[in-house]
Formats: C-alpha cells, sequence, structure tokens
C-alpha cells in the first residue's frame, strides 16, 4: 500500500451533498429572519463546513501535484485553476451589484476585488452590504499561505503547521471572550482551525498509518455523537456561555464536518443520503447561490417595492419564496453560462510537466 495509491479520487460525489447541506444552513441564516432558528447558529455551521471542505480538497491537490511537478508548474496550475473556477462568477456578482448601486458596491469595491473583504470589516467592527465576502477573503488569503506550506517547506513540517493552526485560532477567538471585538472571528487566523482540520485528513488519507486511524474513527455513530454534541452546544433553548459560543462550538461544527468528509472518503455508505440528486446539484451550484444570494434582496427591496412590502406574517414566507427562486435562478445560470465554460478551459489546457518535484 503506498500514498497514491490511497490518496482519494479526484471528485468525491458525497463532498457535493455536504456543499449542498453547507449553503442551505447559509440560507436559514440570511433568509429566514427567524431568531428561533438563527439561534442554532447555521451560517456559522455552513461557513466553517466549506472551510473543512477546501482545507481537505485544497492540500489533496497541492500534494498530488507537489509529487508531479517542479514548484513552478505547481503555482502555475494552481493558482490558474483557482482563478478560472473562482474569479467569473465573482467579478460578474461585484459587477451586477455596483451596476444596480447595492451591497456598498461602489465605495467597497477595492476591498473586495483584492480579497480583503474581511479585514474591511474587522477595521470597520461592522458589515458591509457584501459582507458575506469576508468567507471568500479567508479562502483566499488560505490559497496564498498553504501553497508555501504544502509545496515549498519540507514535507515534515506540514503536520506541525497544522497542529499551530488547530491550537491558535481558539486561542484568538479566546481572546473575544476576553473582551476583544467579536469581528476577530472573521479573520483567516481565528478560522484556520477548520481549514487546517480538513489539511489534516488530506494528510492522513495518503499515510498507510493515518488511513489505517481513519478506518478506526471514521464510523456513523461517531458523526451522529459530534452531531448531537454540536446541537446540544448550539440549542437557543439556554443562554450559552460565551466560551462555548466563540470556542468550543466552532471547534464542534469543525469536527462534524471533518467526520462526515472522512466517512465520504472511507465509508461512502454511512452518508448515502448526500447522495440525494437535489442535494448535489445545490452543491454542484453552491458557490454561485453563495455569491448571489446575499444581494437578491438588496436589488428586490430597491427595484421591486412589492417585495420589499411583504413584512407580516405569511408575506414573510411569499418574500422567502421570491427571494430563493431569484437566488437559485441566478446561481443556475451563473453555473451554466459563467462557471462551466470556465472549467471547460481548464480540462483543455494542455501544460507542460516539469521535473519531479524534489521532497
Amino acid at each position: 500500500m503506498n500514498a497514491a495509491a490511497d490518496a482519494p479520487k479526484s471528485h468525491l460525489p458525497h463532498l457535493d451533498g455536504l456543499r449542498g447541506v453547507a449553503v442551505l444552513l447559509v440560507l436559514v441564516e440570511h433568509f429566514t429572519y427567524n431568531e428561533w432558528l438563527r439561534g442554532w447558529s447555521p451560517g456559522s455551521m455552513g461557513v466553517r463546513t466549506f472551510f473543512v471542505l477546501s482545507g481537505f480538497l485544497i492540500t489533496g491537490i497541492l500534494l498530488s501535484d507537489r509529487d508531479r511537478f517542479a514548484a513552478g508548474m505547481v503555482a502555475r496550475r494552481f493558482f490558474r485553476n483557482r482563478a478560472l473556477r473562482l474569479l467569473p462568477a465573482f467579478l460578474l456578482a461585484v459587477g451586477v451589484a455596483a451596476a444596480l448601486g447595492i451591497a456598498d458596491m461602489r465605495q467597497d469595491w477595492a476591498w473586495h476585488l483584492t480579497y480583503l473583504s474581511n479585514v474591511d470589516i474587522w477595521l470597520q467592527r461592522g458589515w458591509s452590504g457584501a459582507g458575506h465576502f469576508w468567507t471568500l477573503a479567508v479562502e483566499q488569503q488560505f490559497y496564498v499561505l498553504w501553497f508555501p506550506v504544502v509545496v515549498l517547506m519540507p514535507r515534515r513540517w506540514l503536520v506541525p503547521v497544522v497542529a499551530i493552526c488547530l491550537v491558535l485560532a481558539p486561542l484568538l477567538r479566546l481572546m473575544i471572550v476576553g473582551g476583544r471585538t467579536e469581528f476577530l472571528n472573521v479573520l483567516f487566523p481565528a478560522q484556520a482551525d477548520a481549514l487546517a482540520l480538513g489539511a489534516l485528513l488530506a494528510v492522513a488519507l495518503r499515510s498507510v498509518m493515518g488511513r489505517a486511524v481513519l478506518l478506526r474513527l471514521a464510523r456513523p455513530w461517531v458523526l451522529w455523537l459530534l452531531l448531537g454534541l454540536l446541537l446540544a452546544a448550539s440549542a437557543p433553548v439556554w443562554e450559552r456561555p460565551m466560551f462555548l459560543g466563540w470556542v468550543i462550538q466552532p471547534g464542534l461544527i469543525a469536527a462534524t464536518a471533518a467526520a462526515t468528509v472522512a466517512l465520504a472518503v472511507v465509508r461512502p455508505s454511512g452518508v448515502g443520503w448526500l447522495m440525494a440528486p437535489w442535494l448535489r446539484h445545490l452543491g454542484r451550484i453552491s458557490y454561485g447561490l453563495y455569491l448571489f444570494h446575499y444581494l437578491v434582496p438588496q436589488a428586490l427591496n430597491l427595484y421591486v417595492p412589492f417585495v420589499a412590502g411583504l413584512t407580516e406574517g405569511p408575506e414573510k414566507v411569499l418574500r422567502l419564496v421570491i427571494w430563493l427562486a431569484v437566488s437559485l435562478l441566478l446561481a443556475e445560470a451563473s453555473w451554466r453560462l459563467v462557471e462551466q465554460p470556465a472549467l471547460r478551459l481548464k480540462q483543455v489546457a494542455v501544460w507542460r510537466q516539469g521535473p519531479k518535484a524534489v521532497v
């Protein structure tokens, strides 16, 4: 058994379903305006699930390419592919928001285009009209910082760096408990533990010992136990201590997401429900859905006064249906007309293979 043979497949369909779950949780946070539902922290659950997925997939890509190509080639492949995957739809969302005059985009566009949305939020101590872009900034900062960690540093340093992230991120969030601004939470270091936990999974799957450990730990009962602990810690039926809300609960979210990813890789039958076609499709269009959904209510409130007036009783349900329908239509259009054509450029590109990287 060798690491190459044990590396996960390039596409794991169960993870599309997990993306679908994550984006649904974000929609609950941003669309329901129900304090009881939002009291469960669905947005945090969705976002940190995305971070675990990103840490797992990006680390796997970089490790695989490091074994095949020289560092320069790895850099060109990685950053080109990331740009093709992310930039077209992102630039479209920024452009549309600026053209419509929503989301403070005409004032804040430079922060977003430089992937410093989270830094702007931290400096201003407040959310902008495109505040959800903070997660995209964290992701981009992760790509830039993680490339040298995985590709340029000696491989034996990777696990220690992951361990440092797993320890330092909760300590940074602990500063919020101590009285520092809660907007520290949007900075990359405060979210690094979720990304690092995903990275640790990718590393483990590429070693005999790590895979053996995962085969023992990746059990459905472990996932359900973690999910139960998470729901108990998140339940809005009691006042959560700040330490629980800022330190323990985020860790439980990341652990639950990591347990789901591990099952999807080594025991996929344990999460067969993630293979529901509708959920997988939602996962495939989740990037566009995430980009545009936060902009939809702002655009409709400004340009369709009828929707803005749906604020009483059952009217809120109709408003929710309209927001959701428009967001899904935009996400589907983004996927078919923008994202898929860009992804095809990745497939047709021919790369000159450089010499094998020195490990």
